[in-house]
């Protein structure tokens, strides 16, 4: 069975929320192929009175690095500063939470994502893993009022390739 790495929040409600991968999905991950099913789930609910949005990060790199990140935004919070971030950088062998996750998203002027910046801290004082990608599909869906708008990434970091897939959970 494929190991499973979770991320948790506490969402402004107090309740909390889990984001989870399986590592075979991750290494599954094209820049080429659009964005599908997402590779993660959602445990636990979402009040999109108090939430604007929650991003979950999948990824693989060439040399077999793997890194989920999830990021949940409050509603009206100023900037990114505010928003709850989580990530875990690990391999088919295991993950190790990240001490720091920062994700810079460039969008286009159509209010599509373009260019992803990632700088992920293993530790306090470690030099950050810095990882860059170019928007190469995306899709959106509706469920249940929710919208997710998905965009895969070709992904490059200290020489290696890699792919991406962001999405935007948010009111529909």
């Amino acid at each position: 069975m494929s190991e499973a790495v979770a991320l948790e929040f506490q969402a402004p409600s107090g309740e909390t929320v889990e984001v989870e991968w399986r590592s075979d999905r991750l290494a599954e991950l094209e820049p080429t192929v659009g964005p599908g099913e997402p590779a993660w789930r959602l445990g636990g609910e979402l009040d999109w009175d108090e939430v604007e949005a929650l991003r979950a990060v999948s990824a693989r790199l060439d040399d077999g690095r793997l890194l989920v990140l999830a990021s949940l935004r409050p509603r009206g919070a100023a900037g990114n500063g505010e928003e709850l971030t989580s990530g875990a950088l690990g391999d088919d062998g295991g993950f190790q939470q990240l001490a720091e996750t920062l994700l810079s998203v460039e969008y286009g002027a159509d209010g599509e994502a373009r260019r992803i910046g990632l700088e992920l801290y293993p530790s306090a004082d470690s030099i950050p893993v810095r990882i860059a990608g170019d928007a190469t599909a995306a899709a959106s869906s509706h469920e249940g009022g929710v919208e997710r708008r998905s965009t895969a990434f070709a992904l490059r970091s200290a020489g290696a390739g890699g792919a991406a897939i962001l999405d935007r959970l948010s009111r529909g």
